[in-house]
């Protein structure tokens, strides 16, 4: 048989993989991973390295002690001295923005991993990378060097998605991981994930072996496996009937949001209603309640159908016809006030755009709801939970601290059985005393600056001022987040400095560290929209103020907005917010300003 015939497959450890050079072929060529791809990746990473780690392990303990962990099949086409990713591009890509996130990590280090190799390689004094496509060696560039880079005039798609990707990793990567585990971690990344390498010698067999994987997947899902399950054990034919096309309805319409939603909402609805245990963090804990609801939904109802008072027909019946039906319903309510601005329920909306894991909301959600509740009391439970987490994760986010599923999942596993049917008083109660007990809270709010890692968290949060200013103070329904949070409209809104280069301001300061000190203050940066935002920073004062003349009223208060005496206008002035004078002391006031209307913003009181 000629090579060109052959195919090859071979188990490949990343550093394997990556220590050659690939280009990507035009039908693969979009780089789409969304954050929910990069944050179950990074979850199920953590969750595979903490399963073998222990304290006192060295780096040469990895390779022989931990588990490996599979990251699927690879298909390649090589031709000469050219190798094309056929299949397998999207978790390349993301594993390679991982790799340069944990080399900016350890720059600090005495004696940093060696990561690099499979980053990028030189030949003749050119550097190129692992995974070629040259329209991206810019942006590379720039992350590698630990920038940010400005997407505000990007149109290509790609792009856009792997900045906005790298910002999610730099946002949700453990802070457990970034201490004395950095090293192992780093080890492990690069000798335990393992592929499937699929070696082609021909695009035909290639795209042939791509096509087969694609589209031949008729594996039953556990969603089936579970309906088929409960269904056997109703013994009336009628009601089987009746219960299949109700099973059939409800799924459809959880698929109308994504393929894999209904998965979701089973994993969500066993979790906040049965779950009651959950695996400890120590070496060789075996997976508990929550965790095998997440992996083998369908066998954990089996093996615990007693719990879930499944003995006889008629209470498999009801399981679907009473449980399922309602809490589907409850579901489709969270995804759907989740995607709207509603009256009551805005929370939930609102903090969709800086959330904690899906995996960890909804099962905290849909816990204290019960069938008993009227559709009033419903509405006010999921208020209370979504305030109780918009609260917990921007005051996490102002001190520094991450909200990764790992981190928090002990903390929110816990309260989702501390909650589970409890009525309104008692919900609040459990919640306000949660957050009066958390370490983080905001008094630390005068020490938040701007950072490159802060830089998308204050995107969100001067959204969300401008959105409570106009919204709840001056009754313009016409603003909402998906204007102001857009990343890709020509006219999207960006955040932007009113000072950022010390020499074209070195007269309005007394020296450059009080500039600096200065520069990265929240009054410094205004979300504006991106026409404006181009050489905003250079203009003079005056014109600064012209340009903003006509801008949502929080960003509109550097000018003279006082003049109709209104009590919405006493609303922003008593809260400090005054026209524009000198650079600094207008920054200096401001950032008091807005640090009150964030603690009258995220008011515990007000769950």
């Amino acid at each position: 048989m000629s090579l060109s015939n052959n195919i090859q497959a071979n188990s490949r450890k990343l550093f394997e993989l990556l220590r050659n050079k690939y280009i990507v072929d035009y039908f693969q060529r979009e780089y789409k991973w969304g954050f929910k791809h990069i944050e179950q990746l990074l979850i199920d990473l953590e969750s595979s390295f903490n399963t073998n780690y222990n304290t006192t392990d060295q780096i040469s303990d990895v390779v022989g002690k931990y588990n490996s962990y599979y990251l699927g099949p690879i298909v390649i086409c090589e031709k000469g001295n050219i190798r094309s990713i056929v299949d397998g591009q999207q978790r390349l890509t993301s594993i390679t923005l991982l790799l340069i996130y944990l080399n900016n990590l350890q720059k600090e280090s005495d004696d940093p991993e060696e990561i690099e190799g499979l980053i990028y390689s030189k030949k003749g004094g050119r550097k190129s990378y692992n995974i070629e496509v040259p329209d991206r060696t810019k942006v590379l560039d720039t992350l590698f060097k630990g920038g940010i880079y400005d997407t505000t005039n990007e149109t290509d798609e790609s792009i856009i998605n792997m900045v906005e990707r790298y910002s999610d990793i730099m946002n949700i990567f453990s802070d457990d991981l970034k201490k004395e585990k950095l090293p192992l971690f780093i080890e492990w990344v690069k000798e335990k994930i393992v592929f499937v390498e699929i070696l082609a010698f021909t695009d035909e067999n290639a795209y042939t072996i791509f096509e087969t994987m694609n589209d031949r997947g008729l594996n039953l899902s556990p969603t089936e496996m579970l309906k088929g399950y409960l269904l056997t054990h109703v013994k009336e034919l009628d009601k089987v009937d009746e219960l299949n096309l109700l099973w059939k309805s409800k799924i459809s319409n959880l698929h109308k949001y994504s393929t894999q939603e209904d998965l979701e909402f089973i994993r969500a609805w066993l979790r906040s209603q049965y779950a009651d245990s959950i695996r400890s963090g120590s070496k060789g804990a075996e997976n508990e309640d929550f965790e095998k609801i997440g992996t083998r939904f369908h066998t954990w109802v089996k093996d615990n159908h007693r719990k879930l008072k499944l003995t006889n027909p008629k209470s498999y019946y009801h399981f679907i016809k009473g449980d399922f039906e309602f809490y589907s319903s409850i579901y489709e309510k969270i995804k759907k006030f989740e995607t709207n601005y509603t009256k009551g329920v805005e929370r939930l909306y609102l903090s969709s755009y800086w959330n904690i894991a899906s995996s960890l909301s909804y099962p905290l959600l849909m816990a204290p709801i019960n069938k008993l509740d009227n559709e009033n009391a419903i509405l006010q439970k999921l208020n209370t939970v979504s305030s109780f987490i918009d609260i917990l994760v921007v005051t996490r986010a102002i001190n520094y601290k991450g909200n990764s599923q790992s981190f928090l999942r002990y903390i929110i596993y816990s309260l989702v059985k501390e909650i589970r049917n409890k009525n309104l008083n008692e919900l609040r109660e459990i919640l306000k005393e949660k957050l009066y007990n958390t370490k983080e809270n905001l008094n630390n709010l005068e020490k938040f600056v701007y950072t490159n890692g802060s830089r998308k968290f204050i995107h969100y949060l001067k959204a969300r001022c401008i959105l409570h200013v106009e919204r709840a103070v001056y009754n313009n329904t016409d603003v909402n987040m998906n204007i102001l949070m857009a990343t890709r409209k020509k006219n999207r809104f960006v955040l932007a400095p009113i000072i950022s280069n010390y020499q074209e301001y070195v007269n309005e300061f007394k020296n450059e560290d009080i500039f600096y000190i200065t520069e990265k203050k929240l009054g410094n940066y205004l979300l504006i929209p991106n026409p404006i935002a181009i050489g905003f920073c250079s203009d003079n004062k005056s014109t600064k103020i012209n340009k903003l003349s006509k801008e949502y009223l929080l960003t509109n208060s550097l000018t003279n907005i006082y003049h109709n005496k209104t009590e919405q206008d006493d609303y922003l002035k008593n809260l400090g917010f005054e026209a524009f004078t000198s650079f600094k002391e207008t920054i200096d006031l401001r950032t008091l300003a807005l640090n009150k209307l964030i603690r009258d913003i995220w008011d515990i009181e007000k769950i």
